[in-house]
């Protein structure tokens, strides 16, 4: 039975390997996205200020505004195609876009299916916390009874204060918008997450003295994926993104969406 089963899968296998290698193949090259004349960018419906549609529907955002600079570099039109998280990898294997951005960090495990550009952001696990805790020069300052954490149901980083901030008492809530609010309340005196995605709250309560640590405790890097070994595409991409890198574009950008610097910049480098 088991050896059936082992059968079975390697079946499965085979047949996935086919599939991907099949829908890959299908990835329209360079040359034929010039052709085209458009070129299809994956970017997610609604994480602002990463990528969201303003009020009359207009695609808005970091992700928007490099995908326009690509595009151009190119020679064609964009065409913004909504994906979700779950959709990005998915979405390139079956050639229903050209490349993703959304966010979308690398690691070994998608390596396997899809090929990176060099990295165009970065996400950085940090600390925000106010003025009230008085001054501190490292997240390991915060590591002490008496204080309160707060972390997002079901999030990562609760485990990891929970591990690494042994000392801390931890407060759950529901979305990144309550763990900002819990703080401005003063319920709990810091949070630890992606501060990328969690700084834009802070801006509905502007009397409270905000305070990012410098000390980053991880940082990812996440780049462009283009379906596995579409060379043309991803050598182009590459050679874009240094152009708009070394102009500091990228990080001009990134300011008016964000209203601050990256906490861990993106350098150009000519070699990839």
């Amino acid at each position: 039975m088991l050896r059936k089963f082992s059968r079975a899968m390697s079946g499965v296998a085979v047949f996935i390997a086919m599939l991907m290698a099949f829908s890959t193949a299908q990835a329209r090259t360079l040359d034929e996205i010039i052709s085209d004349g458009t070129v299809r960018i994956g970017v997610h419906p609604n994480i602002p200020p990463l990528s969201f549609r303003d009020q009359d529907g207009n695609w808005q955002g970091w992700d928007i505004e490099m995908g326009k600079l690509l595009a151009d570099k190119i020679g064609a039109e964009v065409e913004f195609v909504p994906v979700e998280w779950k959709a990005r990898v998915p979405s390139l294997i079956s050639d229903q876009i050209d490349f993703s951005m959304a966010a979308l960090t690398r690691n070994s495990k998608r390596a396997k299916v899809i090929d990176f550009t060099v990295p165009i952001h970065t996400e950085n696990l940090a600390v925000l916390t106010t003025d009230k805790v008085g001054k501190i020069s490292s997240w390991k300052d915060l590591d002490k009874k008496g204080l309160t954490m707060v972390g997002c149901r079901g999030c990562f980083p609760v485990n990891w204060m929970k591990t690494n901030m042994p000392n801390v008492k931890v407060l759950i809530v529901d979305s990144g918008s309550d763990m900002v609010r819990t703080i401005a309340q003063g319920r709990a005196d810091g949070m630890v997450a992606n501060l990328e995605w969690h700084k834009r709250f802070t801006e509905n309560f502007k009397d409270v003295n905000w305070v990012i640590i410098d000390d980053v405790i991880r940082t990812s890097y996440c780049a462009i994926g283009v379906a596995k070994g579409n060379t043309s595409l991803r050598d182009f991409l590459n050679i874009a993104l240094y152009e708009i890198q070394s102009a500091g574009k990228h990080n001009e950008i990134w300011v008016d969406f964000w209203g601050i610097p990256p906490l861990v910049k993106i350098e150009p480098d000519p070699y990839f």
